[in-house]
């Protein structure tokens, strides 16, 4: 397609979302928001895919979905947003006569016991019901998720307890909103090619980089977690080495950040 495209952008004020918006409008293309919460932001419908309100709104007049928008940190609204939500929007996008529905999730999840991935592939399995023409684009976890993985890591006063061989391939949300933005002005693809971050990193290297960047005087130590997911993160469940696709290192990331 070499049209000018309305496209519709749920999670469209988070990390990823807010790069795939403003890409689209530097394009040419019109980016309407999905949101809960949509005052200040531009273009913006209001709306909740845990309970389907405004949806149908938002996809009207729309050509495309980018559907990014996941209930990540609440556990709790996770099926009803991920899987529910998934499947009501569909519903309102087909009713539109929306002609592309790209969902936005995560590599590697199969046989990963983490609740929130086993809810990440009930999703998919609603996209692939084919209610609307679908394109799928798997990405490694950001840049973004590393340093929330990281805070959390750091409760205990001067030290960073980390699970030192967890590997992950980070990737910057700048380089997965490029890819989805070439993807939503072509036809539906299906299952595209994993998309991975630059670099293959153990969480070791990456909490020494993060705590340098940020002159902190914690102490790294290593924290064993005798969990099965904690064992599939370790021996690479999240990886794909092969699809470096990203440009952004964590370094850059962090430099970027705080200089």
């Amino acid at each position: 397609m070499s049209e000018k495209l309305s496209v519709l952008v749920t999670g469209g004020t988070g990390a990823l979302g807010r790069q795939v918006v403003m890409l689209l409008r530097d394009s040419g293309h019109r980016a309407r928001i999905l949101s809960r919460h949509p005052k200040g932001h531009v273009d913006t419908v209001e709306g909740d895919l845990a309970t389907g309100a405004g949806l149908d709104r938002a996809v009207r007049g729309m050509d495309a979905v980018i559907h990014a928008a996941s209930a990540t940190t609440n556990p709790f609204r996770g099926r009803a947003v991920d899987v529910s939500g998934t499947r009501r929007l569909l519903a309102a996008a087909r009713d539109a006569h929306v002609a592309h529905f790209l969902y936005v999730s995560i590599v590697g999840m199969e046989g990963v016991s983490y609740p929130y991935y086993r809810t990440k592939l009930k999703a998919e399995a609603v996209v692939r019901e084919d209610i609307v023409p679908w394109s799928i684009l798997r990405a490694t976890q950001f840049h973004t998720l590393m340093e929330f993985f990281l805070e959390a890591f750091c409760r205990v006063p001067g030290l960073a307890a980390v699970p030192l061989s967890w590997q992950f391939q980070p990737v910057d949300p700048r380089d997965v909103a490029r890819r989805l933005v070439a993807v939503v002005t072509q036809a539906p693809s299906g299952m595209l090619p994993d998309f991975g971050g630059p670099e293959v990193r153990g969480f070791g290297s990456l909490a020494r980089a993060w705590l340098d960047a940020r002159h902190s005087r914690r102490r790294l130590v290593n924290l064993p977690l005798p969990l099965q997911f904690s064992r599939q993160f370790t021996t690479g469940k999240l990886l794909t080495p092969e699809h470096r696709d990203g440009a952004i290192t964590f370094e850059q990331y962090l430099k970027e950040k705080y200089g």
